[in-house]
């Protein structure tokens, strides 16, 4: 199998040759072990030169600003781009700095409030670039926002927290503003080249879900369902990318066209072996090596227990693909991350074989 036809195999819940392997590349020291240089900004062309060198079949191409768009700078290190949110780099940050002010506080500013133009020109080149030095066959995998996700960058937590209560529309035409922005999104990373989209969007916190069910399945639902219908009917699998405890959720998610869940963190109580259990014919999982304690703390023997572990747990009867719990982040030693998916290649290999 290509690298491509592996990863959607396990993306249709089927068996491929072996077991799939993916991750978020968000370490610059891992770039520089792996293909001689630490990129400025997150770019196409690096990105699969650094997975194609972890032997990856899949790589991450989220969908990008406009050509010649300069953000606002408040401070050295602090800038507003072009949603209006305020953010602030560290050295930690990279690739995605953290939100520290909101340009949505009230209905007054939601009136007011108008969102970028997806369709402006760029948004799509590290896509096209990366599509262009794809010489193996990598799956391209778009990246868009989901509504609650957007909506946290537009007014933050609090704020979305106070409105389920005071304001629940002034939520769903959030989710509605962001949805008609990432369809059309989407729609241009599928036309740019990609095979599948992830969806990024958060659920919960270490111990559970964000939102009540009752508040999930009113307000936030009937947009997540809409947009990854909408992404499914493009032609490609959507990937959805939630953090945190979401095993409340996932009778409600396995009701949408959402094809695979990642990364069931197990830091948030997100056993793997359970989640397969009960939703392995619906889900392709993907994920589940701890990013917090194993892969940055561990030895690579430690490491390639879990990998091992994983792969007994998940891998049987197709639908898994081998990545960390979150993303090849600062902090995991590159003897770690080089050490999981080399056993993820020959253990993964085995697992099917022996099958």
């Amino acid at each position: 199998m290509t690298r491509k036809e592996r990863l959607l195999t396990a993306l249709r819940v089927q068996q491929p040759d072996r077991v799939p392997l993916f991750d978020f590349l968000f370490q610059k020291p891992m770039y520089e072990a792996l293909i001689g240089h630490k990129p400025d900004g997150y770019n196409g062309r690096d990105a699969v030169s650094c997975a194609l060198a972890l032997n990856h079949d899949g790589v991450w191409l989220p969908f990008g600003g406009f050509s010649g768009f300069q953000p606002r700078y408040l401070e050295k290190n602090v800038y507003v781009d072009e949603w209006g949110t305020t953010y602030e780099t560290s050295a930690s940050s990279w690739p995605i700095d953290a939100p520290i002010d909101y340009p949505i506080k009230s209905r007054a500013d939601l009136i007011k409030y108008r969102p970028p133009d997806p369709t402006l020109p760029g948004r799509d080149e590290q896509i096209v670039e990366a599509k262009k030095v794809n010489t193996d066959d990598l799956a391209l995998l778009g990246g868009v926002a989901g509504p609650l996700t957007t909506t946290w960058l537009l007014m933050g937590y609090e704020n979305i927290a106070l409105s389920l209560y005071d304001d629940p529309e002034m939520l769903t035409e959030c989710f509605k503003m962001s949805n008609e922005y990432n369809k059309e999104a989407a729609r241009r990373s599928v036309t740019a080249g990609c095979h599948g989209m992830w969806l990024s969007e958060d659920l919960g916190d270490s111990n559970a879900g964000f939102m009540k069910n009752e508040h999930f399945r009113k307000l936030l639902l009937p947009y997540i369902a809409e947009l990854a219908e909408y992404i499914t009917n493009l032609g490609v699998p959507v990937l959805l990318h939630s953090c945190g405890c979401i095993n409340q959720y996932l009778d409600d998610l396995a009701q949408t066209k959402i094809a695979s869940v990642h990364p069931l963190q197990r830091t948030a109580k997100m056993d793997l072996r359970a989640v397969k259990e009960k939703y392995g014919k619906r889900f392709c999982l993907i994920g589940n090596i701890d990013s917090s304690r194993t892969l940055p703390y561990g030895t690579p023997d430690d490491v390639a227990t879990e990998v091992r572990a994983a792969i007994d747990a998940a891998a049987p009867g197709g639908g898994y693909v081998l990545a960390s719990d979150h993303s090849l982040h600062d902090g995991i030693p590159i003897e770690n991350i080089r050490e999981m998916f080399r056993v993820g290649m020959e253990y993964g290999a085995q697992a099917y074989n022996n099958h």
